[in-house]
């Protein structure tokens, strides 16, 4: 099971692709769409979006992997592997979609397992998810040898 945290208003921009592969991947993922705060100041910001993730991380034991742009990049390949090995370990992993102001790291940190970056760009949320999803399309489809990946 993948499931993907991010904070955003909406998908105005990507919402066809988007629900594209939401429904190519069925029950295979699941979003979970934060909404950001608002008429706060950053530090305010930072503190309730945190905690607001940290709630939803707390109810079930996942492994959660952050994604930004100051970490590793992964080719297609690499991530493929990763997912893999991974879900053999642990069959649940969370991604969080990086946000404006980043995130309280005193209270989030311990729950992050791994770090990772699609690029040293910075990209509005939706269009993150958006890569985030194909890639997962793509991952599925190399697993099914469908012929996507090639």
């Amino acid at each position: 099971m993948l499931q993907v945290i991010i904070v955003s208003d909406s998908f105005n921009h990507f919402d066809k692709p988007i629900s594209e592969y939401i429904k190519r991947l069925g029950k295979d993922v699941k979003i979970i769409k934060i909404k950001p705060e608002k008429n706060w100041e950053v530090s305010t910001i930072i503190k309730k979006e945190t905690e607001k993730i940290k709630e939803v991380l707390e109810k079930e034991k996942w492994f959660v992997v952050w994604l930004d742009f100051l970490w590793d990049e992964l080719s297609t390949e690499k991530f493929y592997e990763f997912v893999n090995k991974t879900i053999q370990r642990q069959p649940k992993i969370t991604f969080i979609i990086g946000w404006s102001y980043w995130y309280d790291k005193e209270n989030l940190d311990w729950f992050l397992h791994k770090k990772i970056s699609f690029s040293t760009m910075t990209f509005p949320h939706s269009l993150a998810l958006l890569m985030l999803l194909e890639q997962m399309y793509r991952i599925k489809s190399i697993e099914k040898n469908t012929g996507y990946h090639h």
